[in-house]
């Protein structure tokens, strides 16, 4: 029988210093909030016959796992529970989804995301974050100077909330359309290379900056956008 939000965990924040989530195809929602504590609910379809959850400190690592009970040696249940996590902004975070929705929102420590086939999106996210996706969308607003993504098949659509003033973005995808917007002051130096696809720049390209955009498509687009 599928049930909700039946697991709840809590650990002292001062003994976290980065968080892992894995799931199957279950949702992901990581929020930054104050306060001394990170908490941990199971979200979505959890089903005690098909799913293990669990949630542990490895270290300074918390680990926070669901994952499908194996029926027989080749095969696994189809577990779809998830988690929302809060915790405070510094925490280092790294997903990974085979197709479920990852939300990170607040954190300022950077971020690894690895996804299969679910949305990925950031509100607010700063630090260096790398991403690698199958055939996901990936958007919202950050700010790194350290970022880098791998896409197959999904298209990328990120907005900078203030102008980066050194470091790069490398961005290698398939078949994706890229959208990236920075503040109309940023000073850019973007080089684009794709075997079919355009190049739209709303902030032209200066050489000499300290921010480079680097990007590499079989097939998509890439459009640089004032915010």
């Amino acid at each position: 029988m599928a049930m909700e939000n039946i697991k709840n965990w809590e650990f002292k924040a001062a003994d976290v210093a980065v968080i892992q989530v894995e799931t199957d195809s279950g949702e992901v929602s990581l929020e930054a909030a104050e306060g001394q504590v990170v908490k941990v609910e199971v979200i979505g379809e959890y089903d005690v016959d098909k799913c293990e959850v669990s949630a542990a400190l490895s270290g300074s690592k918390l680990v926070v796992s669901a994952k499908g009970k194996k029926k027989w040696f080749w095969s696994s249940g189809n577990c779809k529970a998830g988690f929302r996590i809060t915790a405070p902004a510094g925490k280092k975070l790294i997903v990974r989804s085979g197709a479920g929705k990852a939300g990170l929102a607040g954190f300022a420590a950077g971020a690894d995301v690895f996804s299969g086939a679910g949305i990925i999106e950031f509100k607010g996210v700063s630090g260096p974050i790398n991403v690698k996706s199958g055939a996901g969308t990936i958007k919202g607003d950050i700010y790194s100077e350290e970022f880098s993504a791998s896409a197959g098949a999904g298209a990328i659509d990120l907005s900078w909330d203030k102008a980066p003033k050194k470091g790069k973005v490398n961005i290698k995808t398939g078949a994706g359309d890229i959208t990236l917007a920075f503040p109309a002051d940023s000073k850019i130096n973007v080089n684009y290379k794709a075997g079919a696809g355009n190049l739209s720049n709303e902030l032209g390209s200066d050489p000499s900056a300290g921010f480079s955009v680097d990007v590499k498509s079989g097939a998509g687009s890439l459009n640089i956008k004032k915010r």
